[in-house]
């Protein structure tokens, strides 16, 4: 059964603006996705990068996984760079 309330919030996130410009996303930098409808906070690098795609490592229970994210991905509009706040990272 799908669960309506999910899937307008899901439907609705795709009006947000990008946070950040796909142009300023860098191959070697890290990066951050908050928690959304489907998906859980985030961090990863970027290892490589097309006009239309990133593909990226991030840390899952002290592995590597490596997955494909695209330019179209509602999750892409979410992109923030991860920043070093006082000596910690964030």
């Amino acid at each position: 059964m799908i669960d309506e309330k999910r899937l307008v919030s899901f439907i609705n996130l795709r009006k947000v603006s990008p946070l950040m410009n796909w142009d300023d996303i860098k191959v070697g930098e890290e990066y951050h996705i908050p928690p959304l409808v489907y998906n859980k906070r985030m961090d990863f690098i970027v290892k490589e990068k097309t006009d239309n795609l990133i593909k990226i490592i991030k840390r899952q229970k002290g592995e590597d996984y490596q997955q494909t994210m695209f330019r179209t991905d509602i999750t892409a509009r979410f992109i923030v760079k991860k920043w070093n706040l006082n000596g910690s990272i964030t």
